[in-house]
């Protein structure tokens, strides 16, 4: 899911729980920053819902997390080899 300016707090919310086990995983990854991006950008003054509390500070750690795990993702990785020598016994 895409959130956009028409999306409610209940899009972002969603889409944040469905991909809370984004570890691993590029795509839920992003989903998870969109919609914590969407949360930090459209927070109120105040928040009092039923039986809903969001802690904005959380969140912005969460945030720098997926940020650098997603910067990581999409680097290209090299691994160096090392010739092997049998051994004789």
């Amino acid at each position: 899911m895409s959130l956009s300016s028409a999306s409610t707090l209940t899009d972002a919310l969603g889409q944040y729980n469905d991909n809370l086990s984004w570890e691993n995983d590029p795509t839920k990854a992003a989903a998870a920053l969109e919609a914590i991006r969407w949360l930090l950008a459209n927070r109120p003054a105040s928040t009092a819902s039923a039986g809903v509390s969001i802690n904005y500070s959380n969140l912005a750690d969460e945030k720098k997390l997926l940020e650098a795990y997603l910067a990581g993702a999409g680097s290209t990785r090299r691994t160096s080899f090392v010739r092997g020598v049998p051994l004789y016994e």
